[in-house]
């Protein structure tokens, strides 16, 4: 069981609600972030039953008020904090000359900017009694495809700032991860799960080294892990969850 307190963002759908039951059923009290509340509340209702607690906050990463808001509210909810999961991200896809300039900084906004809001605000906490930040980075730095600049970029500056951060908070017993997803069924790739997932068991298995399609669980389950106790000599790791994807099988 993880008895701990923890933030996740980006809590309202897909992967982010695969860590949130993930860790509910581990016992652990979480606190969803994320600016579609209703889909907040129907997740906190599905896990009323599990041994953990899920407490829903209508959250924009990106406005400095709300990610110190959210920091503040988890405290009240629970006592204190200890972990963050930035998982909440945002891409709009196109090449270089087709990307517009606002749809780039608000990838940036949302995925650079809005992590580091989030850390800052709830580091003054995690001082308190050490703990664990994972950043939800992805494998498309390591091999990255086409005309997704943009984001690759984003995703890049994630795996930097997890490892500088490591470093810099690693003195206050604040340990600092990335776990980098693979191709596996999401919504945030433009479709329900469902679906994606039918259309990865036919375009995965060949770009990656192992056949099997994978799922948000397996990356949850990877979530839980860093967050968790059994985790606790692991910092600044940029951990690859993807069957092999990043290997560049062609």
């Amino acid at each position: 069981m993880i008895d701990k307190s923890v933030i996740v963002t980006g809590a309202s759908s897909s992967l982010g609600a695969h860590i949130t039951r993930s860790l509910v059923n581990e016992g652990a009290r979480v606190f969803d972030a994320a600016r579609r509340l209703d889909r907040l509340t129907a997740l906190a209702d599905e896990l009323a039953d599990a041994p953990g607690r899920v407490v829903p906050l209508e959250t924009d990463v990106t406005l400095v008020e709300d990610a110190a808001r959210m920091a503040e509210a988890a405290v009240e909810a629970f006592g204190g904090i200890d972990a963050l999961v930035n998982n909440a991200g945002f891409e709009v896809r196109g090449g270089i000359e087709e990307l517009a300039v606002e749809d780039f900084e608000r990838m940036f906004q949302t995925n650079v900017t809005g992590m580091y809001l989030c850390t800052r605000a709830v580091v003054p906490y995690l001082k308190e009694r050490g703990g664990s930040v994972v950043n939800i980075g992805s494998t498309v730095v390591p091999r990255p495809p086409r005309n997704r600049f943009g984001y690759v970029a984003t995703k890049g500056a994630v795996d930097a700032m997890t490892r500088a951060l490591a470093s810099d908070l690693g003195p206050h017993r604040i340990r600092v991860n990335s776990v980098r997803p693979g191709l596996v069924p999401s919504e945030f790739r433009g479709t329900n799960e469902a679906d994606a997932k039918d259309l990865l068991a036919r375009i995965a298995p060949p770009m990656q080294a192992l056949e099997a399609v994978g799922a948000g669980t397996d990356i949850a389950a990877m979530v839980t892990f860093l967050v968790s106790d059994e985790a606790a000599w692991i910092t600044g790791a940029l951990i690859d969850v993807d069957g092999g994807y990043a290997l560049g099988t062609p």
